[in-house]
């Protein structure tokens, strides 16, 4: 029997529509000390692999199996976005080879020579109906870039098979994106060889899922989810859903008719435990099973167990046992540990994680500190308690005495020591181990625990004495500040130097009071100096959510417990005067800040507007029209989830590999004046710009109404109200990963305005 074809056009050029297998990763080993910088060794680990064959067997064929290095692999469709990559995007603590094939045909009406522009991040391999055409060998981390090539197609079918390489250590922006250039998109047709001859019906399922959204990216446990479809809907049909966890177990599901403008519940969360879930859509079982039409359409969100607090409940006391108990019901992570620890739930410890976490410190994977430090704190704490697992406490002494304390210290690793958080908790790791074990020969270094301590006293009394006289170049960061609370936290109890106790008690409250004032019914609605896309768009998943709620009883316990459990269990003494101010919403609050960023002396300098029905934040005149990174430059906050900004994205990928990315960062930072209640943010893209247009984070479910007139968009909640427009025109995103939560500007030049009213 013939093999049945799904049949698409180019996109501006670019194939959209691949075969994919991979990334298959491989673990390799970086020889320490050679003098080489990362770039450099990336490119010996791929060079020493190298091979001129594809190193993949088998027939491209939708869910055929394909051989690589032996073992039995599957090839899947992949449908690109609007940033034309197939994007496998991906975090690695430690050094991994990656190796990815993408495969599709390309039908011409006559043979012609051709011009592709190959986009990766890494190296790349091109072969052309079983010829080798094309190899390059470059590193680009954050931003891919592009390399032409010359190549002759026959008429009707070419195979196109590509395979791309990276190397993650941290990080590993990973994507690639293909156009065919010189010749007239019209005459040439994508062709994927595919499992169904119901491949008209598996073209349309892919058009309409799309149209499908949810409200929230954050839910309630026994909340309703309810999924939209959108006002334009092409055609009404029957489909099927379900709930499914991390490891694809289905919770939910069920079968339905989508209409225009139809708004289906799919669940109550009361079946559902916290944790990141997705709606995933696909055919009815008959055209799924019988049919084999097998395409679905996922949509992510986060399940959280309890409700958000906007107004200030309970004692200290009282909320730091609770939050014990909530970090407790956490699985499979260390701080639910530690919070064992201090609950004295010695009989509930589960071994397997504690040495899970001491095995990956061993192995120097990066954010190695972030759980050192706890463990570290736990024996100081703790480890006199007879209860205390003689087994565990054996192994985080060994764990240790042979940790790399410092980027000058001996040892390859793929860790991040020189960031502004990472510095601190690497030095308090280090004051705390040679705290405990000052006469041990700390291997690694071969130095005495007393002279860690002495270095790692040094260290850490520069990064305090900085901090405290000039701000935070990671400012008001709703993801890093939990990581600075959890090592001043353990600073404040546990550090022997009078010196570094006091200077650490004076930025908890330095970091606590800049949250309190900075925040909007307990959402952390700042600017952030870095941040990432889930901690922007729902107040319920920031990471310092959960501290706000412990010491003033307002906001949401989440997966991030790290910060919460070290607060819990510190002897930090909280002055209530911050929670006061967390809680007071005067007619209006005008708040300025100004923080030093970089040795050169470059400040920003933000503000904040509040009201007791909104909040308005921006970083003033921040390096305008220069590449950005991970900064969120403006937000204004009406609830948990109504919030708005703009930014300029390089991609559609949310992935935190990517800095910035789709929602957070900017690719080209704007200029931005902010006086009160409004704003005005202006934005100058690169003529070559990738995507061609700023956006809002808009998401219209989370307002009472909304409406959209000529080039303004207005939304209410409560008695908040927000007006946002762009000089190049608004529109409302109905399709996509972002449907009705997104609203998009095409234009080099543009002028966002927001205004805020009561």
């Amino acid at each position: 029997m013939a093999t049945p074809y799904l049949e698409y056009s180019l996109q501006n050029g670019y194939i959209h529509n691949w075969l994919v297998v991979g990334p298959v990763e491989t673990a390799v080993e970086v020889a320490p000390g050679d003098g080489a910088s990362e770039a450099e060794r990336k490119l010996s680990i791929v060079q020493a692999r190298y091979s001129a064959t594809p190193d993949i067997d088998g027939e491209a064929v939708e869910r055929a199996d394909a051989q690589v290095d032996g073992n039995e692999l599957r090839w899947g469709y992949y449908r690109c976005q609007d940033d034309h990559f197939v994007d496998f995007s991906l975090f690695r603590h430690t050094w991994t080879y990656l190796r990815a094939w993408a495969y599709t045909r390309i039908s011409l009406f006559e043979a012609a020579d051709v011009t592709f522009e190959l986009t990766t991040n890494g190296p790349a391999d091109v072969w052309i109906n079983g010829e080798h055409v094309h190899r390059h060998e470059h590193f680009h981390h954050q931003d891919p870039a592009t390399v032409t090539f010359t190549a002759s197609l026959a008429e009707d079918d070419n195979e196109i098979l590509v395979r791309f390489e990276e190397v993650a250590a941290r990080e590993c922006p990973y994507a690639m994106a293909l156009r065919v250039a010189g010749v007239d998109p019209d005459d040439v047709e994508v062709r994927i060889p595919s499992a169904t001859e119901r491949t008209v019906r598996h073209m349309m399922l892919e058009r309409v899922f799309e149209q499908a959204s949810i409200e929230s990216t954050a839910n309630y446990r026994g909340r309703v989810v309810n999924l939209h479809w959108a006002d334009d809907l092409e055609t009404n049909f029957n489909y099927e859903y379900s709930i499914q966890g991390p490891a694809s177990r289905i919770y939910v599901s069920g079968q339905t008719e989508a209409k225009p403008n139809e708004v289906a519940d799919i669940g109550h969360g009361f079946r559902i435990k916290q944790g990141p879930f997705r709606v995933v859509l696909r055919p009815v079982w008959q055209e799924y099973l019988e049919y084999k039409i097998r395409y679905q359409w996922d949509i992510p969100f986060y399940v959280l167990d309890n409700e958000f607090s906007e107004e200030p409940y309970g004692t200290l006391e009282t909320r730091s046992r609770e939050a014990l108990e909530y970090a407790v019901t956490q699985p499979n992570h260390l701080y639910a540990e530690i919070a064992k620890f201090k609950l004295g739930l010695w009989d509930q410890v589960d071994h397997d994680v504690v040495l899970s976490a001491v095995a990956s410190i061993n192995a120097r994977g990066d954010c190695s500190d972030f759980d050192l430090i706890g463990l570290l704190g736990a024996v100081c704490r703790f480890g006199d308690d007879e209860q205390f697992p003689p087994d565990l406490k054996a192994a985080i002494k060994e764990c240790a005495l042979n940790f790399k304390y410092w980027h000058d210290e001996p040892g390859s690793d793929a860790m991040c020591y020189t960031t502004e958080n990472h510095s601190i908790l690497f030095h308090t790791c280090e004051i705390l181990a040679g705290q405990l074990y000052p006469d041990d020969l700390f291997a690694n270094a071969g130095e005495t625990g007393l002279w860690h301590r002495e270095k790692g006293e040094r260290l850490a009394l520069a990064w305090l004495k900085r901090r405290g006289a000039t701000g935070f170049w990671e400012w008001d960061s709703n993801c890093y500040f939990e990581e600075d609370l959890l090592a001043l936290s353990h600073l404040t109890g546990l550090a022997e130097s009078e010196d570094i106790i006091g200077l650490a008690a004076v930025l908890v409250d330095k970091i606590l009071f800049t949250i309190a004032v900075n925040s909007y019914k307990g959402i952390f609605g700042s600017t952030h100096g870095r941040t990432y896309a889930p901690m922007i768009r729902s107040g319920q998943l920031e990471p310092t959510s959960g501290i706000s709620r412990l010491m003033w009883g307002m906001g949401i316990y989440n997966q991030h417990i790290r910060g919460l459990v070290g607060m819990a269990c510190s002897e930090y003494e909280f002055p209530l005067l911050i929670g006061d101010i967390a809680a007071h919403l005067p007619d209006e609050l005008w708040n300025r800040e100004r923080h030093v960023i970089d040795d050169a002396g470059e400040e920003v300098n933000k503000v904040t507007y509040k009201t007791p029905d909104y909040m308005l934040s921006s970083a003033q005149d921040y390096r305008p029209g220069q590449k950005g990174y991970q900064q969120h430059i403006w937000q204004a906050t009406l609830s948990p989830d109504a919030v708005v900004f703009t930014n300029h994205p390089p991609c559609v990928s949310e992935n935190g590999a990517h800095r910035p990315n789709f929602w957070a960062g900017n690719y080209v930072l704007p200029r931005v004046a902010q006086w009160k209640d409004v704003l005005i943010a202006l934005y100058q893209l690169p003529e070559d710009d990738w995507m061609g247009f700023t956006h809002a984070h808009f998401p219209v479910y989370q307002f009472d109404e909304y409406a959209i007139r000529g080039t303004w968009v207005f939304a209410r909640k409560g008695d908040g109200y927000v007006a946002l427009g762009a000089s190049q025109g608004v529109s409302l995103i109905k399709r996509g990963p972002a449907a009705y939560q997104e609203v998009r500007s095409y234009g080099q030049q543009n002028v966002w305005v927001c205004q805020m009213g009561r």
